[in-house]
């Protein structure tokens, strides 16, 4: 056999491979990429894998979303009942990243509203914070390593063979992560009270770059006719009196990218005191409980009902 019919076997043997790899993975279709309707979850890498999903699976499935970062990330949406809500936040995500995923649902979809958890955490910073939310991502969606990583950890929850690390049950078909299932040796209460007495004070700052973003989205989500809805998550009692100045001149900022159209909930105003104190509120010195959870999408459901069910 010469080199060059060598050459030629071995390419056309590396293309039939491809071939098979991309067709596989196209049939598999874990993201929901080319066929939207089937219920997808997310399994890991939860910036990629809800990116990839509002290119199809949620604008295809869900006339609501919630957005924001972790503190908004565990409310399970199937508690808002009459509503087809996807929680499309995500663990550590700045408003440019939010945009990535709201800029597909918008233009793609057909929502009637969006929930947006207005935390500092999604203000302060701009820019993509890694390299997993990009639209490469969608023909890796065919064949990467990151892929290999998904069917992996899909094998792992599926089958519940490390419960005290993967958790079968961490996500659902509608975003909820319910990732406290996954943390432990958590005390809100030692957490809050520290943090109380020894006056920590978190940077409540807000990027110039990261504000015009969030007004960005806002116009563009009732441009479409989407109904905005803010609300800024419970914070312990405590934590927020130790720095309560730039708490409110945080929320004085913010309040003013809303409209008199827009629905804002701040559920940090002085008559939420009694729930606020609740240590059973959360799991940490921010992050909220099933209690906590409940009693938030409680208030959202109330939004919700005043505006379509009236």
């Amino acid at each position: 056999m010469t080199s060059k019919n060598f050459l030629l076997k071995f390419g056309l043997i590396m293309v039939l491979l491809v071939s098979i790899i991309v067709g596989i993975n196209y049939s598999i279709d874990i993201y929901g990429l080319f066929r939207g309707k089937k219920e997808r979850k997310v399994y890991i890498n939860e910036r990629t894998s809800k990116y990839l999903f509002s290119m199809r699976y949620i604008p295809e499935n869900y006339e609501g979303i919630i957005a924001g970062p972790s503190l908004s990330d565990n409310l399970n949406p199937d508690q808002l009942k009459g509503y087809k809500i996807y929680n499309a936040s995500i663990m550590g995500i700045n408003v440019t990243e939010m945009n990535y995923l709201l800029n597909n649902i918008i233009d793609k979809g057909h929502l009637k509203f969006a929930i947006i958890c207005l935390g500092r955490y999604l203000t302060k910073d701009h820019g993509r914070k890694s390299a997993y939310i990009d639209p490469k991502e969608y023909w890796g969606a065919l064949g990467s390593t990151n892929l290999l990583k998904t069917y992996f950890l899909y094998g792992i929850r599926k089958y519940n063979l490390a419960p005290g690390r993967y958790s079968p049950n961490v996500y659902n078909t509608d975003g909820w992560n319910n990732f406290e299932l996954e943390m432990h040796n958590l005390n809100a209460k030692d957490s809050i009270i520290k943090r109380v007495e020894q006056k920590v004070i978190d940077t409540i700052s807000i990027d110039p770059i990261a504000y015009e973003e969030l007004d960005f989205i806002l116009k563009k989500l009732r441009s479409h006719n989407i109904q905005v809805i803010g609300y800024y998550s419970p914070v312990p009692y405590g934590i927020y009196q130790v720095d309560i100045t730039a708490n409110r001149d945080f929320e004085k900022r913010i309040n003013a990218l809303f409209t008199s159209k827009d629905v804002l909930l701040n559920l940090n105003e002085e008559k939420y005191r009694p729930e606020n104190s609740d240590y059973g509120m959360f799991i940490d010195h921010g992050h909220l409980s099933a209690k906590g959870q409940d009693y938030v999408l409680q208030k959202l459901d109330s939004v919700l009902n005043s505006i379509y069910k009236k």
